[in-house]
């Protein structure tokens, strides 16, 4: 068997080390993107949720739309973590006005304030505010 020339020799050599050089470099784009995403996913959920936009529930800013907090036998809003902060909004006008009562249960000091935990609104006057 003979031996290809030496020129073509060199040539072969010069293709193999590209592609492993460029298979090497793939492989370390690709453990970076891996990381990236397994970080992004490993992220706290507490962390993820105070980045989420409010969202409006008739003229409430609340932060989580529709109302989803539990309801007491009587229709109240039960908080079982934080408190419940409490403000009013008024929607419409004259003569189809309401008022609304809204609500987040929240760990903060006000109701801007989370982490929030459920949020809630009711109709307080159905015509006028």
């Amino acid at each position: 068997m003979t031996e290809p020339k030496a020129e073509g020799n060199e040539k072969f050599r010069s293709l193999r080390s590209s592609r492993r050089g460029f298979m090497g470099w793939m492989g370390k784009v690709g453990l970076t993107a891996v990381g990236g995403v397994a970080a992004v996913l490993a992220t706290d959920k507490a962390a993820e949720a105070d980045v989420r936009p409010q969202a409006n529930w008739n003229c409430c800013n609340l932060y989580y739309s529709p109302p989803n907090c539990p309801l007491d036998a009587y229709g109240q809003p039960i908080c079982h973590k934080g408190s419940l902060q409490v403000w009013y909004c008024c929607s419409g006008s004259a003569p189809w006005q309401r008022k609304y009562a809204c609500g987040e249960c929240t760990g903060g000091s006000s109701c801007g304030q989370g982490p929030f935990y459920c949020s809630s609104g009711w109709t307080v006057r159905a015509n006028g505010c």
